[in-house]
């Protein structure tokens, strides 16, 4: 039995509408695509970007002002990794990381160290969304397990005070394995049911944190977290932590990447594209599924190693759904299944609200506007770069292709007789 020729008529309206919004919104990027200032930003000779970088690398950590800091090393970090992870771009973004903290104060560095800790847990979370194609609102999880882990094994709480060399392969692990538990029960899931169990994962993992006071000492956290102490020196400053922090992003960044050029990353793609065509293939679903849960939960225990160990202290209010939201926006802004990608949208996303605190002379009465401004960033480099800042190839493929079919869609709607 066919469908009533009223609801018919309702769905080709709302269909048709939404392919005049899709063609406006079309033909305003492509006035901005068009206009001279963009034109001829695009004719510029990659070569020249590249030299741009690192010049506005080598100048931004000359600048003692945070928000001039941020912002050159958000486009010197964009203009080089855009054009692929070559060996050179990639020291070039080291070598300016790394000497942040000798060019700027403690605040700043601070601020840095918060950025590479979410840089840290965006490659985690890029493996599980941007590589395998499941939405995970309840990552804040794993980084409350990761924290929870090194402030049992490191605090007066159970009379623990391990080494760091335990701690933090001991975190990962206990991490890992709370990702599989996630994954168990979610398997046959995708999409917004996925997000929604994922989102109950981490609320849980929050109140039990919040209620269990014979394990986790409840509303009053944990404190004090002993001071990591690795290859001889003892991390008690900020300074210390942003290098521990980096190393983490080094490592974890050159992990992911060797397993998306591997075995294990093509199949994570098959699955993003399309379970049952990837199943067809061989590819067992489970195992995959599972093996990126772990991976991407591990990854966010040792940013909670690195947390709870920076402020000495954690308690439940440190791990809302905030943290998920925030790492989620970074992996989309940054663009999905790319680590330069991550860096960018971390510098953004979390540099920028920091950034805004410190504005040069002259701009000093729009700090009470930050938030504002923020918000309409956010909303600019959505509108300008839908699929992401720095998306990978494919991304940035699909997208292209997506858009072709949406204009050929609306233009086919628009010539339809009404």
């Amino acid at each position: 039995m066919g469908r009533p020729p009223q609801l018919q008529g309702l769905e080709a309206f709302l269909r048709a509408r939404g392919a005049r919004a899709r063609t406006r919104l079309d033909r305003m990027r492509d006035a901005i695509a068009r206009s001279a200032p963009v034109v001829a930003f695009r004719r510029i000779d990659p070569r020249l970007w590249v030299l741009l970088g690192a010049a506005l690398l080598v100048g931004a950590v000359a600048t003692m002002n945070t928000f001039w800091l941020l912002v050159s090393m958000a486009v010197g970090v964009a203009a080089l990794l855009s054009r692929g992870m070559k060996p050179l771009n990639l020291l070039a973004v080291l070598v300016a990381f790394a000497c942040v903290p000798f060019f700027t104060d403690d605040f700043t560095t601070f601020t840095f160290f918060t950025i590479g800790m979410y840089i840290l847990l965006g490659i985690g979370l890029n493996v599980v969304v941007g590589f395998a194609g499941l939405l995970d609102l309840g990552y804040v999880a794993f980084f409350a397990t990761g924290a929870y882990v090194t402030a049992f094994l490191a605090s007066p709480f159970y009379d623990l005070s391990l080494t760091y060399y335990v701690i933090i392969p001991a975190a990962m692990v206990c991490a890992a394995v709370a990702g599989t538990i996630l994954g168990i029960p979610v398997l046959r899931l995708r999409g917004d049911y996925l997000a929604i169990v994922t989102l109950g994962f981490g609320e849980i993992i929050r109140l039990l944190v919040n209620n269990l006071d014979d394990l986790t000492n409840g509303p009053q956290g944990l404190f004090p977290i002993d001071d990591p102490k690795l290859f001889g020196v003892t991390f008690n400053d900020n300074t210390h932590y942003y290098f521990l922090i980096l190393a983490g992003c080094i490592i974890c960044g050159f992990v992911t990447e060797r397993l998306r050029l591997s075995r294990i990353g093509r199949a994570w793609e098959a699955i993003r594209e399309d379970e049952e065509v990837a199943a067809g293939m061989g590819i067992d679903l489970v195992r995959y599924k599972l093996l990126a849960f772990a991976i991407g939960a591990s990854f966010g225990g040792l940013g909670g190693v690195a947390f709870a160990a920076s402020q000495g202290a954690i308690f439940p209010p440190d791990f809302a759904l905030q943290v998920s939201i925030n790492v989620l926006a970074l992996v989309i802004i940054g663009g999905m299944g790319s680590i330069p990608g991550v860096v960018v949208g971390a510098l953004i996303l979390v540099g920028a609200p920091e950034g805004l605190r410190d504005l040069p002379a002259g701009l000093q009465g729009l700090e009470e506007y930050r938030m504002v401004i923020y918000g309409a960033l956010l909303v600019l480099v959505m509108l300008l770069r839908p699929g992401g800042i720095i998306p990978s190839s494919r991304r940035r493929l699909e997208f292209q292709v997506a858009r072709a079919d949406a204009v050929a869609e609306s233009r086919g709607d628009s010539r339809a007789p009404a």
